[in-house]
């Protein structure tokens, strides 16, 4: 058994977005190690098939920024066309996410039924005014069992909202809402994870940034 690692520090969405080649490599008989900030190892709690940190062996090196976003903007492919079109893992099942860890149960705090919104992001280069989303949301899903999922650091008076204290309890509150509306971070990739088959309403990046979007998946509804 060869140890690979997948190495891309940051952001969450993309290191959710890189487990498809980490579970490709797996599959083939590899270890797998995925090499990121440590704030996301939050991520390999919920999966069996590649572990947090580094080990010696073949290094692949997927990240995008700084070095090669401008290449990768210029290319007009997707993330994942231009990510996966590394030859390792070409062949990967690349829209993916297996989290095969993640237990059944829900979050105790939130009621039975409930829609969510996911207004916050960090990356996104089109950026789209939370506030915004949120009112457009709440008109579309109504005000009773409305939540915004925010930053620890965000609160919103008035509004119900939850923050997740680990990445398992936000992939938990997507997958058992109702409805959710979301940019483009990682609570859509999540969703893509957790919510196939459940309608995700999509307020994307624009323009030449549109490359940077989730990709297709069944139930996300596209807002524009």
């Amino acid at each position: 058994m060869t140890a690979k690692t997948i190495k891309y520090s940051q952001r969450l969405g993309d290191v959710l977005r890189c487990l498809p080649a980490c579970k490709y490599l797996a599959d083939q008989g590899h270890e797998v190690f995925f090499d990121c900030f440590a704030q996301y190892h939050g991520v390999f709690e919920m999966v069996s098939y590649v572990k947090a940190g580094h080990r010696q062996g073949e290094t692949i090196d997927l990240e995008i920024w700084p070095n090669r976003y401008e290449a990768f903007i210029k290319s007009r492919k997707s993330w994942h066309d231009f990510v996966y079109s590394h030859p390792e893992i070409k062949d990967a099942d690349k829209t993916n996410i297996v989290l095969d860890k993640l237990e059944s149960s829900r979050i105790s705090e939130m009621p039975d039924s409930y829609n969510l919104v996911a207004p916050f992001g960090i990356s996104q280069s089109d950026k789209r005014n939370p506030l915004d989303i949120i009112v457009e949301s709440r008109k579309q899903f109504g005000e009773d069992n409305f939540y915004v999922l925010c930053p620890p650091e965000i609160g919103i008076n008035g509004l119900k909202c939850f923050t997740a204290k680990t990445i398992t309890e936000m992939a938990k509150v997507i997958r058992d809402a109702d409805r959710m509306s979301a940019v483009n971070s990682s609570p859509v990739i999540l969703a893509s994870a957790v919510r196939r088959g459940k309608e995700t309403i999509f307020y994307g990046e624009r323009g030449e940034h549109s490359v940077q979007n989730v990709f297709e998946f069944d139930g996300l509804v596209n807002a524009d």
